[in-house]
């Protein structure tokens, strides 16, 4: 059970960084376009958006924390419905499969993020990188996709593909529940 939670804090934690950095305006002045993939900033800087997630409701205080994570072909896990940690996933190669049934979400994929970057005067929009998927569908997340899991549904995650998957995971839970820590006084 430990495992599980703190697979779905890192996750957590991932998904809202990732969230915080696409909220962020970014603005930088340049002579010549960047590579289609990030924008360059004063000083050397490379700022690259993977994905974002918006309008998550997240406890406060939270407990943050950033791990790697990695699913052999047919590993997986069921999500804990009590267990708080909401998980923001980052896949850095392969595909993993997840299942959410109390409610929807989204997976903003790395690739249409990165396309509409290349090409900024078609005008797309942000939406345009999000796919919706619905309450207790499944969707599949592959490598530069990103998706945030809330704490607190049923659910599972596994590795139906046939390659190794390695995923970041920012978990986000309740200040005090996370790696062993006492729970918060109410």
């Amino acid at each position: 059970m430990r495992r599980v939670r703190v697979f779905f804090s890192v996750v957590a934690i991932t998904l809202l960084g990732m969230a915080g950095l696409a909220a962020q305006p970014r603005v930088a002045a340049q002579e010549a376009s960047p590579a289609a993939d990030e924008q360059m900033a004063p000083g050397g800087l490379t700022f690259t958006l993977l994905g974002f997630a918006d309008g998550l409701d997240l406890p406060s205080p939270a407990a943050l924390q950033v791990a790697r994570a990695t699913f052999e072909p047919g590993a997986g896990f069921p999500f804990v419905p009590g267990d708080p940690t909401g998980a923001l996933v980052i896949v850095e190669s392969g595909s993993i499969t997840a299942r959410v049934e109390e409610q929807t979400w989204t997976i903003s994929r790395g690739a249409a993020l990165q396309q509409m970057f290349a090409s900024p005067e078609a005008g797309a929009d942000m939406a345009s990188a999000v796919e919706e998927v619905a309450m207790g569908a499944e969707g599949t997340l592959q490598a530069g996709d990103v998706a945030y899991v809330p704490g607190g549904v049923s659910g599972e995650v596994r590795n139906a593909g046939q390659e190794t998957t390695t995923v970041l995971l920012v978990l986000v839970a309740p200040s005090g529940t996370m790696m062993g820590e006492a729970s918060p006084t109410p």
